[in-house]
C-alpha cells in the first residue's frame, strides 16, 4: 500500500419526472448512465474507470430536452443499456469500488447522485457501502471570486473545457480535476460536519414608512445575495451551512442573523 488517498468520483445521468420544480422523485426517476472513476488523489490520476448505460424497464421515456442535453436517447438505452442481471453485476463492481475508496465524491451528490444511486442499489438488492460522501458543490471552499457552482462554470474558472459535458464519466473526470486543486482533508472535514440552519433576521417594515421600506429592501438584497432562500411555509429567509464554519467564526454577514435550534 502506498498510503495514497483514493477517491471514487461518481456522476449519474438520468430521466426525471420534474427535477427542476419538484426535486428527486425516487418512485419515478431513473438513472440512465453511471460513470465512476477511482482516483489517486495524491498523484492526481485515474486508476480505474467504470461507465455504463442503464436500461431499467420502468424508466420514463427520454425527452427531446434530455437527449439534447446528454446525447443519450431511447434507442441507445435499448441497444447498449445494461438490463436485469447485467445491471446487478455492474452495481456489485461499483460497490467494490466504493469499499476501496477513502471517500466518494460527487457534484450535488447530496441532492441527486447519493439518493438516486442508493435507490438503484435497493431495487437490485445490493448492500450499500457506508463511506463518507464529499459534495464538491458545498464541501470545497472556492475562492471568493468563484460565485457560481455549475460544473461548466467551475471548469472555465479552473482553466479548462470539458469536451463532452453531461456524460457521466467525463463529468466525473472534470470534477476530479477541479477537486484535486484543493485540500482533501479540509473537504472531508466539511463533508463530515453537521449542517446548521441560519436565519436572516429580516422583519417586515411599516410599508407606509418610505425610509423603513428603503432600509428593508436594502437588507433584503444583501440576504438574497448571500444565497439565503425564502421559505413560504415558515415565512423565513434561511440558509444551511456546515457547523464547522460557525465554530471557526467564518460565517459573517452585514445583517442580523441567528441559528435555528
Amino acid at each position: 500500500m502506498t498510503g495514497n488517498k483514493l477517491v471514487l468520483g461518481i456522476d449519474l445521468e438520468g430521466m426525471s419526472e420534474d427535477l427542476v420544480n419538484n426535486g428527486v422523485n425516487l418512485k419515478l426517476d431513473r438513472i440512465t448512465e453511471v460513470g465512476a472513476v477511482l482516483w489517486d488523489f495524491n498523484a492526481k490520476k485515474p486508476l480505474q474507470i467504470l461507465s455504463e448505460l442503464i436500461d431499467e424497464p420502468d424508466c420514463l421515456p427520454i425527452t427531446k430536452e434530455i437527449e439534447d442535453l446528454t446525447g443519450i436517447n431511447n434507442q441507445m438505452l435499448k441497444d447498449w443499456g445494461l438490463k436485469g442481471e447485467q445491471t446487478k453485476m455492474f452495481l456489485r463492481n461499483i460497490a467494490n469500488f466504493m469499499k476501496r475508496a477513502d471517500y466518494i465524491m460527487a457534484h450535488n451528490g447530496t441532492g441527486y447522485d447519493y439518493p438516486m444511486l442508493k435507490a438503484l442499489f435497493e431495487r437490485y438488492e445490493i448492500q450499500w457501502p457506508e463511506t463518507t460522501w464529499i459534495d464538491t458543490m458545498f464541501d470545497i471552499e472556492y475562492p471568493s471570486n468563484i460565485q457560481m457552482r455549475s460544473m461548466w462554470y467551475l471548469e472555465h474558472a479552473h482553466g479548462f473545457i470539458n469536451p463532452f459535458p453531461h456524460r457521466a464519466v467525463t463529468d466525473v473526470l472534470a470534477m476530479l480535476k477541479i477537486a484535486s486543486q484543493y485540500d482533501l482533508n479540509r473537504m472531508a472535514a466539511m463533508a463530515e460536519s453537521p449542517n446548521v440552519t441560519i436565519v436572516a433576521n429580516l422583519k417586515a417594515p411599516n410599508w407606509k414608512n418610505s425610509m423603513e421600506v428603503k432600509m428593508f429592501n436594502k437588507t433584503k438584497n444583501k440576504v438574497s445575495k448571500a444565497k439565503f432562500r425564502w421559505s413560504p411555509e415558515d415565512k423565513l429567509w434561511t440558509k444551511k451551512v456546515q457547523k464547522i464554519l460557525l465554530d471557526e467564526s467564518k460565517i459573517n454577514f452585514d445583517f442580523d442573523w441567528y441559528t435555528e435550534d
